[in-house]
């Protein structure tokens, strides 16, 4: 007769793993911040500050033996992922209420410095703190229509409590994204520090999303300074040749792994579909020659053939493609007359403008195929790409 060893094993249910979160964008994960009382913030100062507070920040007692805080900053030629400036990443890591400490102190640092190469003679009373926190957590901090943001402001009475604009990077596709943001604190020193105070208590007591202890941007900035968003505007007839996947020109534009999007009402009182493409520059290129491929192929249906309004479609060796760009980013591009010249001749290409609705303005691209997908993907700099939105209800 058989021995029969029984062995009773706890339910899936019973069993605590540790518990990791990983970020697909960055190799590291965060379980050391799943420890007692541990702390792992990120600030993100001026570019030029690093070596000052670098050189500095060793003599002040927060970062001594018994606090046991460590410091670490990105690289000098890496910086944190922004439109508008440079920003070196500053980590601190050790007891919750010694982090705290020592970013206090670092700000102070900075702020000093700041004041001492001014030219003003007095500290400015106001001060600046940028915090970085998991772009997972967005929208908790920002709040239902931004009520959680605004009550922090007001509480704090602060000049300013901004999160940072959607630059790109933030709006990747799933398993693409950008695992951090920015929180900008504006207003006086003692205000700001009670402001800090909440916000980190906030995101120690946040238990599901924290932060990694990457402090390498590099992947991100490249693939900022090649990123772009474009919108056009395409003849509703031609809707079914991109989208429909049985087309060639639909399955082009699969292949080449980008985020496209049609709108589901016409533009305006036109009959066209807004068209939104946005991906590295080089695919987004080729996306629009897909697009532009298509309207030239695609026939006007009979009831809807308008010789003025359709003419360069008959013409095979001209291509024209209308770009749809805010209002302000044109004022911008074109400020002068002669900039608007210059760029027509230097791209071979004609460009009209006609302000269509409130906040648009829909740039008309004519010339040969080549030159317009060449001057509207430069059209869209990398400065104005993200002020594109996303948003497909255009009023």
């Amino acid at each position: 007769m058989k021995a029969v060893l029984s062995l009773r094993l706890p339910t899936i249910s019973r069993i605590r793993l540790p518990k990791l979160v990983f970020h697909r964008s960055f190799s590291e994960h965060v379980e050391d911040v799943n420890q007692n009382n541990f702390s792992r913030v990120k600030l993100a100062v001026p570019s030029w500050s690093r070596e000052y507070l670098l050189k500095e920040s060793a003599s002040l007692p927060q970062f001594n033996e018994t606090n046991n805080v460590k410091i670490s900053f990105s690289t000098p030629d890496d910086y944190f992922p922004s439109m508008k400036r440079r920003e070196t990443v500053v980590m601190f890591e050790g007891e919750n209420k010694h982090v705290v400490d020592a970013v206090h102190a670092t700000n102070n640092l900075l702020r000093n410095y700041i004041s001492e190469n001014s030219k003003k003679t007095s500290i400015n009373p106001k001060t600046m703190v940028n915090l970085v926190f998991p772009a997972a957590l967005t929208k908790k901090l920002i709040g239902k229509q931004g009520a959680t943001l605004q009550t922090i402001k007001e509480q704090h009475n602060l000049d300013t409590l901004l999160v940072s604009q959607q630059n790109g990077l933030h709006n990747f596709r799933p398993g693409k994204s950008f695992t951090e943001r920015s929180l900008m604190i504006f207003g006086k020193e003692s205000e700001v520090k009670s402001a800090v105070d909440f916000v980190l208590n906030m995101l120690y007591e946040e238990t599901e999303h924290k932060l990694c202890d990457n402090l390498s941007y590099k992947h991100f900035n490249d693939t900022l300074e090649t990123w772009t968003r474009i919108k056009v505007l395409v003849p509703f007839y031609v809707i079914a040749t991109i989208k429909q996947t049985e087309n060639s020109a639909a399955q082009s534009l699969i292949d080449l792994d980008i985020i496209l999007r049609i709108s589901e009402k016409d533009y305006g009182y036109t009959r066209a579909k807004v068209v939104l493409v946005e991906g590295p520059r080089d695919k987004v290129f080729n996306a629009l020659q897909v697009i532009s491929s298509a309207i030239r192929s695609t026939d006007i249906p009979a009831l809807h053939f308008n010789t003025e309004k359709y003419e360069y479609l008959a013409d095979k060796n001209r291509n024209r493609l209308p770009l749809l760009l805010p209002g302000d980013v044109v004022s911008e591009r074109f400020g002068k007359r002669t900039e608007f010249v210059d760029f027509c001749k230097s791209s071979g290409v004609t460009l009209s403008v006609i302000q269509k609705l409130k906040n648009d303005t829909v740039v008309y691209v004519t010339g040969e195929e080549e030159n317009v997908l060449k001057a509207v993907t430069e059209l869209v700099s990398p400065l104005h790409y993200s002020r594109i939105k996303r948003s497909m209800l255009h009023e």
